[in-house]
């Protein structure tokens, strides 16, 4: 217990659960209970907001610890363990040529929201993706499939689907930027081709082309994992789990740390404590 002005240090010698010979007073007369054990219901009255505080400085070391604890294991997951990843994109714009069947602009904007949907079902196609390994794998070093990269391609439709935004994620910057500007200018030769030729996947009257290219930048910001998110995170988990901790080892405790805890466990009043002086000696203690 902490030092006050009329205790500096309070022992009681109780158990929380079972205790011997009470002394109450009755009447006007002290009578000494038997000496069998008597069992004591305990009522308990709940976890106030001031007895949290106090448990938590009280233990202020124990969570200290469990939060530096978990901060230290959530430096050691986004340092260590998880790979960065970094994401680079570029825009594919649609424009929608003049004809008998798409002259309207309500046909036009038919088109392009057809031709916007087009484009992000193609870029993951086989026949889209594999020219580009072939072309990029020695350059890059990669040995990658098809599958994979199309596993790592995301696509979105941007402003009044008229551009499609094309990103790629990789755990190179100089790979993510290559092979998504390969991919879009691969799409796009495709799409402008005339419907007659043989790898058109021209839909109407579109004709596209790639903006917003990314610069080759071998130092570029990974785009995951967020550092400061995670730590975040790390510290927030470790302030719960300390607390909850706490808690638990209160709750637990078999010792009594007030006269609260004395008077909630018996049902009846303190009526006085006996004062523990340091620096005497107890055969007791």
């Amino acid at each position: 217990m902490a030092k006050s002005e009329l205790s500096i240090k309070t022992k009681i010698i109780l158990n929380k659960f079972v205790f011997r010979g009470i002394i109450s007073k009755n009447n006007g007369e002290n009578v000494e209970m038997n000496e069998k054990n008597i069992e004591v219901e305990s009522h308990d009255t709940g976890y106030t907001l001031i007895e949290l505080w106090e448990s938590i400085k009280n233990n202020i070391l124990w969570l200290l610890l469990i939060v530096t604890v978990f901060t230290v294991l959530g430096g050691i997951y986004t340092f260590y363990i998880v790979k960065p990843m970094y994401k680079s994109s570029i825009d594919i714009q649609i424009h929608i040529e003049h004809d008998e069947t798409s002259g309207m602009d309500y046909a036009k904007a038919t088109t392009a929201r057809q031709v916007v949907d087009n484009i992000r079902e193609y870029i993951k196609f086989q026949d889209v993706i594999n020219p580009v390994l072939e072309e990029k794998s020695e350059e890059l070093d990669i040995k990658y499939s098809w599958q994979k990269v199309a596993g790592r391609l995301s696509t979105s439709a941007l402003g009044n689907s008229t551009s499609v935004k094309i990103v790629f994620e990789d755990e190179d910057p100089v790979v993510a930027q290559t092979l998504v500007i390969a991919l879009a200018e691969e799409l796009s030769r495709r799409i402008n081709l005339d419907k007659e030729e043989q790898d058109s996947m021209k839909f109407a009257t579109e004709h596209v082309k790639t903006i917003n290219q990314p610069i080759i930048n071998p130092h570029q910001s990974p785009s995951s994992p967020n550092i400061s998110l995670n730590m975040i995170i790390s510290v927030l988990l470790g302030i719960i789990t300390g607390v909850v901790f706490v808690i638990l080892k209160e709750q637990f405790s078999n010792i009594y740390q007030s006269e609260k805890d004395v008077e909630n466990t018996l049902q009846l009043p303190v009526i006085a404590m006996v004062p523990l002086i340091e620096g005497i000696n107890n055969e007791n203690d």
